[in-house]
């Protein structure tokens, strides 16, 4: 159904970082499935189709709100996780697809909301809103539209002292350039609002939530480990001088070894005329 790849695709993006990746990222926080629920006054109808879903994050979560959910992603592993999480999480009505989000066509149905989570930095971000605009159902008696959720910075763009002592080993073990994968990229993360604006979804509007998490530093560690940019095949085995740096980068401005960080999330939302 969605089998074609685009040739700037990496398949090794997340090699060897998906179980990192399930124990040690983030969750959304509930108050952000809320504001999507009530600015789409979901109830339970249509259709969900969650974009870049990787493991499975939004469509488990907002299963509950839809009769049926597509969840659509390059990575093999990431699907198989995604679909253990769902059993775990008795998500039946949902769907899994190898396949990336600028190839959806017709052919998959047409749906009353589009999410795409912490991945809309790896996609052709003006195609995608197109053809997601295309397969939005529209009625009198519902609202579809899009929800693009954001974090708005991580270890590359957090000025905090810990934080820039961790870039700091990053860079020396891994290079100054953000690595992901085979290649190395700029910053990533950036506002999507006037991406939005220039599409063919109407009313956008941009929501912030602030979101802290609380790490220890071998959790922390965990989620460098599940990132594009440090994963732990980078270091070609032996990783403990590594983690002893980082370690003691963080323990001399948070001695405790526990600290905060804070996560700003974005969530775009655009409709269907």
């Amino acid at each position: 159904m969605i089998t074609k790849l685009l040739p700037t695709y990496d398949p090794t993006l997340f090699q060897g970082a998906i179980s990192y990746y399930l124990q040690y990222r983030p969750r959304y926080p509930n108050t952000l499935y809320d504001l999507i629920s009530q600015e789409f006054q979901l109830d339970g109808q249509g259709k969900l189709l969650d974009l870049g879903c990787g493991i499975g994050l939004v469509a488990i979560a907002l299963h509950h709100q839809f009769q049926s959910v597509l969840g659509i992603d390059p990575d093999p592993e990431m699907l198989e996780v995604a679909k253990q999480e769902a059993k775990i999480h008795h998500a039946q009505n949902i769907t899994w697809v190898k396949g990336l989000a600028e190839n959806i066509t017709s052919e998959i149905g047409t749906f009353r909301l589009v999410t795409i989570g912490r991945a809309f930095h790896w996609m052709d971000k003006e195609l995608v809103l197109q053809r997601s605009y295309a397969l939005l159902d529209r009625t009198r008696e519902i609202k579809s539209g899009i929800a693009i959720i954001q974090t708005e910075k991580d270890i590359w763009s957090n000025n905090s002292a810990w934080a820039q002592n961790v870039l700091a080993v990053i860079k020396r073990w891994l290079g100054e350039e953000r690595r992901v994968g085979e290649t190395s990229v700029p910053l990533l993360y950036k506002s999507d609002l006037e991406i939005l604006e220039r599409s063919p979804f109407v009313g956008v509007k941009r929501h912030d939530i602030d979101f802290q998490k609380h790490w220890t530093i071998d959790d922390f560690i965990g989620y460098l480990y599940s990132t594009a940019y440090c994963r732990r095949d980078y270091f070609n085995g032996d990783t403990s001088q590594f983690e002893a740096e980082i370690k003691a980068a963080i323990l001399v401005v948070e001695p405790s070894g526990h600290f905060v960080e804070d996560i700003p999330i974005s969530v775009y939302l655009g409709f269907k005329e």
